[in-house]
């Protein structure tokens, strides 16, 4: 058996180093090989609700529905750089929760991810657990021709306001890491990227090896093109088919997104902001047919102390019925959740009718402060839930709303701290163990501390 002791005297060690050197480097030398990596710790407190149940506080509920718990992130690795062109970068992430109800030595099977009638075959997708993992192994050459970049291994993809293709980070785990080939090719701040691999499943209990065990198969294009004062336009294309894990291999699915996001900043103090997708493909003997769109426009009033921005949003994913001849459930693609419909990671963007109304604050340059009411409508509510056990009333939409506070303190470089409030409001939801279902809240508190060293130089 692995020594965990071992290991944790080796990660903090180094980390310790790495806090009290001070080397520099120059960019001139032709061989660098930097230090790098960073340790998160969140504290969580739920109350109300866990990651799989809500309301539901019987001797067979899943967890507790009053949580509170430690969680722990350690990425630590190497870059090497050669001639400010070619890269190859290894780190290793630990992600373990301590005190949490759901963890995997209580619950083994639960994020199991299955056939309910059978044990077995299975995969594991743990949102907060992953022992010694590698989180990322790649090389990538810089300026192959020109503005050409090439990117092969294991790594992070990422765009825009992270809604399409995000990395997932918010979750102890990180959701969503490719085995993947990119190529990329950028001028000044327009560029376009096409890239194709897997992404990887979380079992706390096994190392995923790069292009072995993955969730899902696919890749994309997205592209950005800057017109100042004027607008920004991305558009992209996500692609998802069944990946090489047990369980998810047994199925037969082809799924494509394709879409626009318009975009500006600031015109005269305004700021708009659109995504709308179309999703179409098959699933099994089933065509898809399915869209979803995204919109938000707001005013900064710069006049005013704290600069303050006031925002309305409004995110819709179409739904369907499992009658319809169609698959018209949208499927979000590759992105982010809790950044956008509730950082209580109730609801995502699939059949939803999210209204919203955001106030930004900014003290000083180093804090932003986001105050965020979400009202959350189900358009097609035949067959729907959540959490096991939130379900709507007959004839009824209005899931519920929530309350979100999201700060973030850059110290400085290496320091960062997050503080974070949710409150939840059920509002046509059938009742739980024969009670009418109570509202639910959690609170957060993270540090994190990142920072890049240089080791050898020449």
């Amino acid at each position: 058996m692995i020594s965990y002791l071992r290991y944790y005297l080796i990660f903090f060690s180094i980390l310790i180093i790495s806090i009290f050197s001070n080397k520099t480097f120059s960019q001139k030398n032709n061989l660098l090989i930097n230090l790098d990596g960073s340790l998160r710790y969140r504290y969580e407190i739920w109350n109300g609700m866990n990651a799989k149940n809500y309301g539901d506080n019987s001797p067979e509920a899943i967890g507790k529905i009053k949580d509170d718990f430690l969680l722990q992130r350690v990425i630590l690795g190497i870059n090497s750089i050669y001639k400010n062109r070619y890269i190859f970068a290894f780190h290793i992430q630990d992600s373990r929760a301590f005190g949490w109800s759901l963890r995997n030595s209580i619950y083994p099977d639960l994020f199991k991810v299955r056939n309910n009638a059978s044990l077995e075959p299975y995969y594991k997708m743990n949102p907060q657990e992953e022992f010694f993992e590698i989180y990322d192994l790649y090389f990538e050459a810089n300026k192959v021709i020109n503005s050409l970049n090439i990117k092969l291994g294991r790594q992070k993809i990422f765009y825009g306001d992270n809604r399409i293709f995000g990395p997932g980070d918010w979750g102890n785990t990180g959701r969503w890491t490719w085995d993947a080939l990119k190529i990329s090719y950028k001028k000044d701040k327009n560029f376009i990227d096409i890239f194709a691999g897997g992404t990887k499943i979380h079992d706390p209990e096994k190392i995923s090896l790069l292009f072995t065990k993955t969730e899902f198969w696919g890749g994309g294009l997205y592209s950005h093109l800057e017109m100042p004062q004027v607008l920004n336009f991305e558009l992209f294309y996500a692609y998802k088919t069944a990946g090489s894990a047990d369980y998810i291999n047994t199925f037969s699915f082809d799924r494509h997104w394709i879409g626009t996001r318009l975009f500006n900043q600031d015109i005269y103090s305004f700021l708009t902001d659109a995504t709308i997708v179309y999703q179409f493909g098959n699933n099994q003997s089933k065509n898809i047919s399915a869209y979803a769109l995204a919109a938000k426009f707001g005013y900064q009033f710069n006049f005013l102390p704290f600069k303050p921005i006031i925002s309305i949003c409004e995110a819709y994913a179409s739904g369907g019925k499992n009658t319809d001849n169609k698959i018209r459930t949208f499927e979000p693609v590759f992105g982010a959740a809790d950044k956008y419909y509730g950082r209580m990671n109730i609801t995502s963007w699939s059949n939803i009718d999210d209204r919203e109304i955001i106030l930004e604050l900014f003290p000083n340059k180093n804090i932003w402060i986001e105050l965020k009411y979400n009202m959350f409508y189900i358009p097609e509510t035949e067959g729907f839930k959540l959490l096991k056990n939130l379900m709507l009333k007959p004839g009824k939409k209005h899931l519920g709303n929530e309350f979100n506070i999201f700060v973030t303190y850059e110290i400085n470089k290496n320091w960062q701290l997050v503080g974070s409030y949710g409150y939840f409001c059920p509002k046509d939801v059938l009742d739980i163990n024969f009670e009418k279902p109570k509202n639910a809240l959690m609170t957060s508190f993270q540090i994190l501390y990142s920072f890049n060293k240089n080791l050898f130089c020449h």
